[in-house]
């Protein structure tokens, strides 16, 4: 699967979505990511057979990195308010702590699925959107648990999860890292787009 990635090949993806996301994917060249790797192109086609592939790799880095630290807190939390306080601190920390892979993400999702034409590349985008899908799963199950117990308010369940989803991402297209920015900067940031995520729901907070 692309998620599962050696050392050298992490350190490629990391090359890659640092490169994408600072200029654009169609904009950077295998060359452009070996030179920020201080590498040559030998070694990123031993691991990657193009930069779409690379591309892909990056984006299931992302999922991978959301649903391997929420999918855990689903697990163990019984009440849905305190999981989806958990859910959405810990999806904003890890948006402000990758956010290179994220960045990339945010760029038109239905673009980068229709330039794609050979069926490795369709087989690998499918694989991207199934695991975005479970993601997107352990929220609509948490909310739908707490719409069913009087916890959040009564909605359409799909545009209640897109739409929350959204606004946890929004960090993706307007934050920057800022020399000097510590933990507690980022955690703030987290702690007050949680709290408008719980707004949305209907709880007071």
């Amino acid at each position: 699967m692309l998620a599962e990635m050696n050392k050298s090949q992490l350190e490629i993806v990391e090359a890659a979505a640092d490169c994408f996301a600072n200029y654009g994917a169609d904009a950077v060249s295998i060359d452009d990511i070996a030179r920020h790797l201080n590498a040559t192109k030998g070694r990123i086609y031993h691991h990657f057979r193009s930069k779409s592939e690379l591309l892909c790799a990056v984006r299931m880095r992302s999922v991978s990195l959301m649903y391997d630290q929420i999918a855990p807190i689903v697990a163990r939390a019984s009440d849905p308010l305190d999981a989806m306080k958990q859910m959405a601190f810990t999806h904003v920390q890890l948006i402000l702590g990758h956010h290179s892979y994220h960045r990339v993400v945010s760029e038109d999702f239905r673009v980068f699925f229709n330039r794609s034409t050979t069926p490795d590349e369709r087989r690998q985008i499918e694989e991207i959107i199934e695991k975005r899908t479970a993601y997107e799963e352990l929220f609509r199950g948490v909310i739908q648990k707490g719409m069913d117990s009087g916890v959040f308010a009564k909605r359409p369940i799909s545009l209640t999860v897109h739409s929350l989803i959204t606004l946890l991402n929004s960090p993706s297209i307007w934050y920057s890292p800022r020399p000097g920015q510590t933990q507690d900067d980022r955690d703030a940031i987290a702690h007050d787009l949680a709290a408008m995520a719980l707004g949305a729901l209907g709880v007071k907070v």
